[in-house]
């Protein structure tokens, strides 16, 4: 470019442009070849890590020689020319100092990167194996509260589990035995051979069946405790129904089922009073035994459950603490924790990531200000991106000295 406009002047003014852009003119050969051999290279490993670690600087540098060439048209007529010179000469050591602050920044950053990766990886770990712990010790979480709690004195857990295991082996029971009967009953109704859900209806008709006999034979004592004597005769009354009901329908089909064993080992055919019988001393002898053992216990706790009533003794047996709860609520605590640990990481991770560039960029804003205004305008090195002034204090701070030049 020099070249072309040289050949455009006079004879006799070629030498003299020839020394006025002398200061300027090897910038553009010097500056493609710097920037050329940072920008390629045959291996891509290479042309990356040049990129990286050297671009920044070679800038910087080509920033610094243009205002400082620049500068050198404007001492003929500058003041505090001294001064001038100084400031230049102390901010290519500026420039120095922020290239080596680049690298070693660059070197930090990957450091702070890595800690950071390695943090947020050990707590990831940390939490899935807290979390794999906690799963495979709520079993047995459980059942040390479950066993403490079956120990305490209190709510008859284990009365009310019994009755409820009892009740349902009673309901399967039966329901296998009714299971032809009904489902002929059924097929007369609707037609139909096979009926898919016939058992499940079925057990669950029976549970509520048995669970309900045992609620009668409750009240029926609690009334007779109480001496109330007209509900006493009512639920007698009721139990004699249930009574009926069960004997007649569940019973007397178990007693049916073993009447041709009975006929095979005695002899005797029985007819539907020694069927009725052996049903009803049946339903009395079970009843009686399942009473006395653990349903005059589980009952209650079974009735108060379904009317969502309070028991007297759960004032006892209520124990707030529950290990399971308190692992998670550790683990809750230490995620909040560690909040404050990404926070400064991330900061830490900030900085390391953008403070080397900032350091050469405001090198080389440095260069350009102070060809204009003699005077630099960051303080170099950064130590922190808080050392990096807003927009608006810039602008006053250049204010500022428009107005004291």
């Amino acid at each position: 470019m020099f070249t072309d406009i040289e050949q455009s002047l006079p004879e006799q003014w070629r030498g003299f442009f020839r020394v006025l852009s002398f200061p300027i003119a090897w910038l553009f050969p010097f500056q493609n070849f710097l920037l050329g051999s940072i920008w390629s290279s045959d291996l891509a490993g290479v042309s990356l890590a040049k990129r990286l670690f050297l671009l920044m600087p070679a800038l910087g540098i080509v920033a610094g020689l243009w205002c400082t060439m620049l500068g050198i048209y404007t001492l003929l007529f500058r003041g505090r020319r001294a001064h001038f010179i100084g400031t230049v000469m102390i901010l290519w050591w500026d420039l120095a100092r922020c290239t080596w602050i680049f690298w070693a920044g660059m070197g930090k950053f990957v450091i702070v990167a890595i800690g950071t990766v390695w943090g947020v990886i050990r707590l990831l770990v940390e939490t899935l194996l807290e979390m794999i712990r906690e799963l495979i010790e709520l079993p047995f979480v459980l059942t040390g509260n479950l066993s403490r709690s079956l120990r305490q004195p209190g709510v008859p857990w284990l009365a009310f589990l019994m009755t409820l295991a009892w009740s349902a082996l009673e309901a399967t029971i039966f329901t296998y035995i009714l299971s032809p009967t009904i489902g002929e009953i059924v097929s007369d109704l609707t037609g139909a051979d096979t009926h898919r859900f016939l058992g499940v209806f079925l057990f669950l008709m029976l549970l509520a069946m048995v669970s309900g006999s045992l609620a009668c034979m409750y009240v029926l004592v609690d009334a007779i405790k109480r001496r109330d004597i007209p509900q006493a005769l009512q639920m007698l009354i009721v139990e004699f129904f249930v009574m009926f009901v069960e004997v007649m329908f569940l019973y007397r089909e178990l007693v049916d089922a073993l009447t041709p064993w009975i006929a095979q080992q005695t002899g005797m055919q029985m007819g539907i009073v020694p069927v009725i019988t052996l049903s009803t001393f049946g339903w009395l002898g079970i009843r009686g035994m399942v009473w006395f053992l653990f349903a005059r216990f589980g009952t209650p706790t079974l009735i108060a459950i379904i009317a969502r009533q309070r028991l007297p003794e759960e004032a006892v047996a209520e124990n707030p603490v529950v290990a399971s709860e308190q692992r998670w609520d550790m683990v809750v605590a230490k995620l909040k924790a560690e909040q404050d640990w990404f926070s400064q990481k991330s900061q830490a991770l900030l900085e390391a990531a953008i403070l080397p560039s900032f350091q050469l960029l405001a090198a080389a804003i440095n260069f350009s200000i102070t060809l204009f205004s003699g005077e630099p305008l960051f303080s170099l090195p950064f130590k922190s991106l808080s050392d990096v002034q807003e927009t608006k204090a810039l602008l006053q701070q250049l204010a500022g000295r428009g107005n004291a030049q």
